[in-house]
């Protein structure tokens, strides 16, 4: 995976709970009949369940009157293209983020893009970091795309849309915490 600023593809396996998650989304959508198999053309862009947003704390808070910023992975999307070793899939990432007062101009939000197999087996995870500037008197902002190429060595575009490609957000257990509450209430 190439990352719009330049970051190096390395191949990097995270905590086993982020494979079982990963595990549970792919089998989550392994249920699309053969005529669905056949229209898709590319990887499934899928947001990790619980990681799709986050809370960016004051330095030691972790609830609702600590949080500084929050993001949300707005929209995420592929398109694909067949090269000489299998096929590009480029993914575009928006982001959104909000302040909670005028007075934070900018905040760093950590996100990783994974890569599975058909066999639901994480190939591929690399984290990144998405920089907001906040404008003076804008309370939030939608981010420009992130653009990352995944290089998947399969021969036909067909092929890849057997593949997934799960995005989120790096979260510390406090943030995943957060988020679990916020759904439940």
């Amino acid at each position: 995976m190439r990352a719009s600023h330049g970051a190096a593809w390395r191949v990097r396996i995270r905590a086993a709970a982020a494979v079982a998650i990963l595990g549970a989304i792919v089998s989550s959508c392994s249920d699309t009949t053969s005529q669905d198999i056949t229209q898709m053309t590319c990887p499934r862009v899928i947001a990790a369940p619980g990681t799709d947003t986050i809370a960016l704390f004051r330095p030691g808070g972790h609830s609702a009157q600590d949080v500084m910023v929050r993001g949300k992975i707005y929209q995420a999307s592929v398109h694909c293209e067949t090269e000489k070793t299998g096929v590009a899939a480029h993914a575009e990432l928006t982001f959104y983020a909000e302040r909670a007062g005028l007075q934070i101009t900018d905040a760093t939000l950590p996100y990783f893009v994974a890569v599975v197999d058909p066999t639901q087996k994480v190939l591929a995870q690399e984290g990144f970091h998405v920089h907001v500037d906040f404008l003076p008197g804008e309370p939030y902002r939608k981010l420009p795309a992130e653009k990352i190429t995944i290089h998947l060595p399969v021969h036909s575009t067909a092929a890849a849309s057997n593949y997934a490609v799960v995005v989120g957000f790096q979260l510390t257990p406090d943030q995943l915490a957060y988020n679990r509450s916020s759904r439940t209430q």
